[in-house]
């Protein structure tokens, strides 16, 4: 489980450990060991690195830190191209990265929408809710959450998103608030096969 070695992957590693909690930064790298996995049997080609530093960097704008008062997936993603141009990226990189984070919360993604793009829109929901998880090998999803346990993370993130929720009501983190996110995490529990629990 080698994760694409660049100073720009690199620096997504650090940034997300130590702008986020634990569950919140174990929750940014499963979604991309979900996503590699995905693609696979998907068959979808994707640029490792970007692929990477987006779903490092996903959540981002949940931190007070990158919190502009906009909703949270444009503050991640404008700091995540800051990110991608400040290691020597091309804008086309930056704006590949910053698409994939603010599209992550989108409805509807399809692969039209860019690799980068439909596999972190893929993986998070893995995540966060367990869609198509059966589809992943039993032995990834033990690697990968060994690797990266899931904590408290449940709590935390419907902590963030609540906060969100209230103080940017017209967001898309306050439609799925309002439509149950909470309860449907809540309800949502990891295959006892894998050993997992939400």
């Amino acid at each position: 489980m080698d994760l694409p070695d660049s100073s720009l992957a690199r620096a997504a590693a650090r940034l997300v450990r130590t702008a986020s909690p634990p569950a919140l930064a174990h929750h940014a790298l499963r979604s991309y060991w979900w996503a590699v996995a995905l693609a696979e049997v998907d068959g979808v080609r994707y640029d490792p690195e970007l692929l990477f530093v987006a779903a490092a960097l996903h959540d981002l704008g949940l931190e007070p830190e990158f919190d502009s008062g906009r909703p949270f997936e444009i503050d991640g993603g404008r700091a995540a191209a800051e990110l991608v141009r400040k290691h020597g990226g091309t804008d086309e990189s930056a704006r590949t990265v910053e698409q994939a984070i603010v599209l992550h919360m989108a409805r509807e993604i399809v692969l039209a929408d860019g690799a980068e793009t439909y596999l972190l829109w893929e993986s998070t929901g893995t995540d966060v809710a367990g869609s198509r998880l059966a589809e992943l090998p039993a032995g990834w999803v033990d690697r990968v959450t060994a690797a990266l346990p899931r904590l408290d993370f449940t709590d935390v993130f419907a902590g963030r998103v609540a906060d969100q929720a209230a103080r940017k009501p017209q967001s898309r983190a306050a439609s799925l608030w309002d439509a149950g996110l909470l309860e449907r995490m809540a309800s949502y529990a990891w295959d006892a096969d894998h050993g997992l629990a939400s």
